[in-house]
Order: C-alpha cells, then structure tokens, then sequence
C-alpha cells in the first residue's frame, strides 16, 4: 500500500489540533496529551510543531486568545447570525444565569457560551461579563441580594449553616441546617434546606430571616427524610392530586394514605388543616401534636375576636 504523502499526514494532524481547539481551550501541554490520546500520527506532536500549525491557523484567519497559560480560538471558520428574537432569547439566559444558584450547572453554562462564541457574530462572552457587573452592582446596593449572595457562597462551601427566622406567629426559631437550593417564586425568594434533627426539608421565606451564621461543620450531602403518613376521605380522595415527594401507600372506596417525604413540615402542616375534617395524621406523633396545638390556637384567637 502506498504511505500517505506528508503534505496530507501534515493536514490531518491539523484537523485533529482545530478539532480540539474547537471544542475547549487549553495549554499547550494539555494540547500534547489529547492528542496522544487519540490514534492519528501521534508521535509526531512536539511544541515546536504545535507553535507551526497555530501559525498557520492565524494565517488562515483564525485569531487565538491566551489567558496565561491557556490558549483558545475567539472565532471559527464559519459564523452564525441570529434574528433579534434569538439575541434576546440569549440575553435573557445570560442575565438569568445566577438564579439557578447551583455552581455546577452555571459553570456548565459558562463553558458552553465561551464555547459557542466563537461560531456567532453575537459577542457572547461580553453579554456574560456585562450581566455579572449587573449583579455584583446589584448585590453591592441591595441588603437582600447580599443575603442571597452569602447565602449561595455557603451552597458551594458546601457548609452547614446555623439561621435563625420568624414564623408566623412572630417566634422566632433557630436551626442547624443543610443549604440545598434558593429558588424564587411569585416575587419572593426563598431557602430550600434539610433539618437532619428532624430528617425534614425545610422551606424559609427569605424576607423572615433575622441571622445567618456558618457552622464549621461540613453537609453530609445526605438526606434521610423522615415520612408523614396522612389519610384523605370522600370527594377530597377521588380529586386529590399527589404533590411532590408524595405517594399513595394504601387506598380504599372512599379514602386514600398517603406518605409525604419532602415537604416543608410547617407547609404541610397548614395545607392538611385546610382540609379539615376530610383529613387524619396517622403519623408521626409529633406532627399529631403540632396539628392539635394549632388547631387549639386558631379557635383561642376565633373566640377571642
């Protein structure tokens, strides 16, 4: 079989050098270690042939960036324009980013833009960067954003946190929790945590907490939710409508158990009240105990009024 010329062996090693600069930028050595990764003419890679075929690629009109050590291609061979529907839909995403509060999944998202920015006519990278001042302005002259920021650096410290809230009834209760999530729903912002005393997810209103303060301990990342086994009769059993975290465990004619395992204990609590006497807590005790003290307190404050 006759061997491949070196002009061609030449120009599919540098395929294989755009394809990776393509995908993620990279150092030089990171650069050399891909590439013996892969079958095609690898011994034949040294930086004095990757510093050639960079060379070329300018040439060609391929521009580079370099971040220290890092280097990357700013633009592609071929480019992508978007109508003015699909640049809002990007600027939308990027000045929302934040709001996902898990680190993992924006960094994520950082990595595709940088990615894609270079196969559209949209500066991309500049749209993040603009949203990122946005928010540090934002957080730097609004109290509560400062909270959400503290409060999403603990989610990536990975910390157990010590926070103190008012309930409704203007008591105030402090918790050693677990942060797992800051979500924000009709306007209002709010905690979603894990209470390992009491095995139950929690959920705090923001707007209600009085004092935050980080435990050296670090989260488990574990949740061992402790069950509340509640039952639904009549009309209620044949139109309830299984929330998150819930399943049926038993059934019959005319009621149905069901096994609630995330839900905000207080949550919970005021949402079966609701359904008064088409409701019973079967367990735990504790929650019965809790079910009958409120109900003491609203007909206390019904006489009084």
């Amino acid at each position: 079989m006759k061997p491949p010329e070196k002009k061609h062996s030449a120009g599919l090693r540098m395929l294989e050098v755009l394809k990776i600069l393509l995908e993620k930028d990279v150092t030089r050595n990171e650069l050399l270690e891909e590439l013996k990764k892969r079958k095609a003419t690898q011994d034949v890679y040294s930086p004095e042939v990757i510093s050639k075929y960079f060379n070329t690629f300018q040439t060609l009109g391929l521009k580079f960036k370099k971040d220290k050590h890092i280097y990357g291609l700013e633009n592609a061979l071929y480019k992508v324009d978007f109508t003015k529907r699909e640049k809002k839909i990007f600027n939308d995403l990027i000045d929302n980013i934040k709001k996902l509060n898990n680190k993992s999944e924006e960094e994520t998202i950082y990595k595709v833009i940088s990615r894609f920015n270079k196969y559209t006519t949209l500066n991309l990278i500049d749209m993040k960067d603009r949203a990122i001042m946005r928010e540090k302005f934002l957080h730097n002259t609004n109290i509560k954003e400062n909270i959400v920021t503290t409060l999403k650096n603990m989610i990536y410290e990975a910390q157990n946190i010590n926070i103190s809230y008012r309930k409704n009834d203007d008591e105030i209760e402090t918790l050693t929790i677990e942060l797992k999530e800051i979500i924000e729903q009709k306007g209002n912002i709010y905690i979603l945590c894990y209470d390992p005393k009491l095995g139950r997810n929690k959920k705090i209103c923001i707007d209600s907490v009085t004092s935050i303060k980080q435990s050296p301990l670090k989260a488990t990342g574990v949740s061992y939710l402790n069950s509340v086994v509640f039952e639904v009769y009549g009309r209620l059993a044949s139109v309830y409508k299984l929330k998150q975290g819930e399943k049926v465990i038993d059934f019959s004619n005319n009621h149905i158990t069901i096994s609630n395992s995330e839900e905000d204990k207080d949550v919970l609590l005021h949402r079966l009240l609701k359904y008064g006497e088409n409701c019973k807590i079967i367990r735990p005790q504790s929650l019965q105990n809790e079910f009958l003290e409120l109900t003491d307190e609203i007909l206390k404050n019904l006489e009084a009024c």
